[in-house]
């Protein structure tokens, strides 16, 4: 017997080389699929050496290439040959997680046009699983890399990748704890007044001296609109602490000095406003269309010369006056995860109130199209409070599960074709002037033998019925009596209406009288289970039991209701079963006096009153009291429960009446 030849995984990773080479040259998966038909080793063995081979090979075109469509063509090579189960479906991702890595990041960006091009590959039930992960450490890797004021747009195509890519409940990008950015730190120059810029300090912030700003040559001939020193500089970017970290607002002294600072800043906005004109003057270029209208800014620039510039372009207000209505909104929502400490008095409360309004007219005010500017914020703050709610009650999923019987709702039954229930009758077709009538009246040729066929009979056997209940009723069984199917009411209707319908013994003389349910049925399970076919026997039996065996069925159902215990004293009185002819008769002595029995009874109010607006006399009000209260607990509200009630609204010589002398 010849012994297997060993895998050599060098030699095979040069082999598999030179073919890899030969489909990123030719961009073709053909000799490939040719060569690994042929090569002699097991499936495992072909598929590390594929995958190690396909990364060497994109190594190798990092350093030869200069162009990014020979990394395009190869890696959709490797989606085609991952999607063939070619190679491992893991080897895509780790190629472009490698190609990023060496790359520049103007290259990386136009690569990053593939990624965004194969969403709808990622998201495919073979690459997700194996995949999510590759890209999502992928993404971070390039954004750790990327400034965000720098590569502002390459950022936003790599969030919205992500959110395209994952689906809206995924609890990694959720911030399901509410925590703040707190080391995006905004800097600004502070040397000049260290003390008034402590929030301890509630008093003296006028004593800050109104030092001019420093500006460029050829600046100070400049008319201001607004007046620019230094306390409003400071006070102005102080904002942007509490703006990264909106908690600090819950104590005092935070308080205080967020609350002057934002008003001297809407002063200012509210002293110099803009206009169209104003607009168009400054910058005649754009409507030109040489500059572009959307410019904006990833990150301030703090310093003392441009607060001037800053505060009178539009763009700059709407950004400020936008966050001080985002903080007015964390700082009065509920969130899950406050402290009970981190809420708002009213008068807090009323301050915001005020000036949020105030904000929105400002908004209003600032060119260009301010209303409709202000109308998008109202709507992005209310779908924020949604998100918000949201994420209060948990992050529910978003899909609705099928529930478990909609599939079997939408299995419908096969239709059966016209022609086939025609074809019963035999080609004699009765008209019946309606498609639907026609066909059902020449279901089968005669009507009386079809009612009396077997899929019409929907009754069931006595064997089948009461099977259940006969051995559970057998004491081997060891079957306690709440489990016992006798206990359901369901089961007690429709056993008596199965045994009027089937059995003779439910006709028999009894001399007893009326007992309770339960335990007549269990009695009539125990006939039941004497004429219960057995092994050997071949049916059940029909005719009615002697005359001794029924009398002794009745004795042994009746002598269930007395009491087991024999060393216990005999009452003085002995309990008679409830029936409709005892109920009115009590019913008919109660008479008006029937409110008094329902309340001690624990009947709801609500069917109290509902009975007295349906009218009618005292006695048939009592009679339906007491009917339904026996009925909703056979088993608890007996005639000894009823005297008791009796005596206790003083009806002492009715209860008399349900007790008879032992």
């Amino acid at each position: 017997m010849a012994t297997p030849a060993i895998f050599d995984f060098c030699e095979a990773r040069k082999t598999f080389n030179q073919v890899v080479h030969s489909v990123a040259e030719e961009n073709s998966l053909d000799p490939y699929k040719e060569f690994i038909q042929d090569f002699a080793a097991s499936e495992s063995e072909k598929r590390v050496a594929a995958d190690q081979a396909f990364r060497d090979v994109l190594h190798e075109l990092c350093v030869l290439s200069d162009g990014c469509e020979v990394y395009k063509n190869f890696i959709c090579q490797s989606i085609e040959a991952a999607q063939s189960d070619l190679i491992s479906t893991s080897v895509p991702f780790l190629l472009l997680t490698d190609a990023f890595d060496v790359m520049p990041l103007d290259q990386c960006e136009v690569l990053f046009n593939l990624v965004e091009d194969k969403v709808r590959v990622w998201k495919s039930s073979a690459f997700y699983v194996t995949g999510k992960n590759f890209l999502l450490r992928m993404c971070n890797d390039l954004l750790r890399r990327l400034s965000k004021s720098q590569n502002t747009v390459f950022c936003g195509r790599i969030q919205l990748f992500l959110s395209r890519l994952f689906p809206l409940a995924e609890k990694s990008a959720l911030n399901l704890m509410s925590q703040f950015n707190i080391e995006n730190v905004t800097l600004y120059n502070q040397a000049k007044s260290e003390q008034s810029n402590s929030p301890e300090k509630k008093e003296g912030e006028g004593d800050v001296k109104t030092e001019s700003m420093e500006v460029e040559d050829g600046e100070a001939d400049k008319p201001k609109e607004v007046p620019i020193d230094y306390n409003l500089y400071r006070k102005f970017w102080s904002l942007q602490d509490y703006f990264r970290k909106p908690s600090q607002c819950y104590e005092k002294k935070f308080w205080s000095v967020f609350v002057s600072n934002a008003e001297a800043v809407f002063a200012a906005f509210s002293s110099s406003k803009l206009d169209d004109l104003k607009s168009s003057k400054k910058t005649p270029s754009l409507r030109m269309g040489t500059l572009e209208p959307d410019s904006f800014f990833a990150k301030y620039l703090t310093s003392e010369k441009l607060l001037d510039l800053q505060l009178n372009d539009s763009n700059f207000r709407r950004y400020v006056l936008l966050q001080f209505l985002i903080i007015f909104q964390y700082l009065r929502a509920s969130v899950k995860f406050k402290t009970p400490a981190q809420s708002l008095t009213d008068d807090q409360s009323g301050w915001m109130k005020a000036q949020t309004e105030a904000i929105y007219q400002l908004i209003r005010e600032t060119p260009p199209d301010g209303e409709k500017f202000a109308r998008t914020v109202e709507h992005m703050l209310e779908r924020e409070e949604h998100w918000n709610q949201w994420k209060n009650d948990g992050c529910p999923d978003f899909e609705k599960k099928p529930e478990e019987g909609d599939s079997k709702k939408s299995r419908r039954p096969k239709r059966r074709r016209v022609g086939d229930d025609l074809q019963i009758t035999g080609g004699k077709v009765v008209k019946m002037g309606n498609p639907e009538l026609t066909k059902l009246w020449n279901l089968h040729p005669s009507n009386m033998e079809a009612c009396k066929a077997e899929d019409r009979m929907f009754l069931p056997t006595l064997e089948e019925f009461f099977q259940e209940a006969i051995e559970q009723n057998d004491p081997v069984n060891l079957v306690e009596e709440e489990y016992r199917s006798t206990n359901d009411q369901t089961f007690q209707w429709k056993a008596l209406r199965l045994l009027a319908r089937r059995s003779p013994l439910f006709f028999t003389n009894s001399a007893t009288p009326a007992l309770e349910l339960k335990v007549y049925l269990n009695a009539m399970l125990g006939k039941l289970a004497k004429q219960m076919p057995r092994e050997g026997s071949e049916e059940m039996k029909t005719g009615v039991e002697d005359e001794e065996e029924i009398k002794e069925g009745e004795e042994e159902a009746h002598n269930s209701t007395q009491p087991v215990e024999e060393t216990e004293p005999e009452p003085e009185h002995r309990d008679i079963v409830l029936n409709k002819h005892i109920i009115r008769s009590v019913a008919d002595k109660i008479g008006g006096d029937w409110k008094k029995v329902a309340v001690e009874l624990r009947i709801p109010d609500e069917d109290i009153t509902f009975f007295d607006s349906e009218g009618g006399s005292g006695a048939d009000l009592a009679n339906r009291v007491i009917t339904i209260w026996m009925e909703s607990d056979p088993e608890k509200n007996t005639a000894e429960s009823l005297r008791l009630a009796l005596k206790e609204v003083g009806l002492s010589e009715v209860a008399d009446t349900l007790a008879v002398p032992s």
